[in-house]
């Protein structure tokens, strides 16, 4: 079975520690994604906004730094970006960026990432930037001018923007304007409601862009408590699913980044009891959907979009999807 996490923070962890290792000391480490058969984890560069003594920018290529000499470095790993996922006994690692603070439309910068491998890109975090507005802002906005233009070179590199993270009306321009969207740790606000959580417009979202929404093991976003359990997680699965599909549900655990998990799921290794717990409620077929295959899907629609997105079909839905978000966008513009 094909397994893949659509989101983690070892390089943050890295990046923090006085010893850094991809070995020991976190929670993505070489041994539990093999324990875990991970065939894919996307790991993510974070910029410390929480941080005003922090250089941005450097603390990206820090982590890059890290993610090249303690991760890809390892016999474990595959790192082939814009390549097609395979199922191997090695882990296929993403390079992605979780928040633009530190490159704002700075094009150098933004070139610079392309080159070193990144292939998705999150615009911001809780806060609000100069390129769009994040989650946790009581009044929101679509994106700015500088947005609009890193989203355009986004999609002009075959690069997927992920709206975790953003604010409502933000995702909803930033998701009409991609060829390539998704959201890469998330659950259903239907069930929970918080901010980081999807409603079931942004839901309808992920399935107009024929992607997908990865479920984050953080207790605070499942039942807003600091304990949870695989029926809670699956509460959120099944609601989900039943509103979008089975073809549109992923597992973005966000491992090195919370401080809490589902019990049972602490690490990579608990993602196989996972899915034997989900084996006894769901069909065989849709449990490798969610385990693996929808992020395979994804990442060749992707591949593919890239190819053939000036085709007049490709521009044609294009232009259909962004009429719809665009009606979703109800906060006045702001730049």
């Amino acid at each position: 079975m094909f397994i893949a996490d659509g989101h983690c923070d070892a390089t943050l962890r890295q990046f923090e520690a006085e010893t850094p290792s991809f070995t020991e000391g976190m929670t993505i480490t070489e041994s539990s994604l093999r324990e875990g058969q991970v065939n894919m984890q996307l790991f993510a560069l974070f910029a410390p906004v929480y941080d005003e003594r922090a250089d941005l920018f450097d603390a990206v290529l820090r982590q890059v730094d890290h993610f090249y000499n303690l991760i890809v470095s390892n016999d474990q790993i595959e790192f082939a970006p814009c390549t097609p996922l395979t199922e191997t006994s090695k882990t296929r690692a993403i390079l992605a960026l979780e928040g633009a603070d530190g490159l704002q439309d700075d094009w150098m910068k933004w070139r610079l990432i392309k080159r070193l491998g990144v292939e998705s890109v999150g615009l911001t975090w809780n806060e609000s930037n100069a390129l769009a507005a994040g989650c946790m802002e009581e009044q929101g906005h679509r994106l700015t001018n500088k947005g609009r233009e890193v989203v355009t070179f986004l999609r002009n590199e075959g690069m997927i923007v992920d709206g975790a993270h953003l604010h409502d009306d933000s995702y909803f321009e930033a998701a009409s304007l991609s060829d390539s969207f998704f959201v890469s740790h998330a659950n259903s606000r239907t069930i929970h409601n918080h901010p980081r959580n999807l409603t079931e417009e942004q839901l309808q979202v992920i399935k107009d862009k024929n992607s997908l929404v990865g479920m984050t093991f953080f207790p605070k976003f499942i039942n807003g408590s600091e304990e949870a359990t695989f029926a809670d997680l699956l509460r959120h699965i099944d609601h989900i699913a039943g509103s979008i599909g089975s073809d549109y549900v992923g597992f973005g655990s966000d491992f090195d980044g919370i401080p809490q998990s589902v019990s049972g799921l602490e690490s990579p290794r608990g993602i196989l009891n996972l899915i034997d717990y989900m084996q006894k409620h769901y069909k065989e077929d849709d449990v490798r959907k969610f385990a693996g295959e929808n992020y395979r899907r994804s990442i060749t629609n992707t591949l593919n979009a890239t190819q053939t997105a000036t085709t007049v079909n490709d521009l044609s839905q294009l232009s259909k999807i962004k009429r719809n978000c665009q009606r979703r966008c109800v906060h006045p513009l702001r730049v």
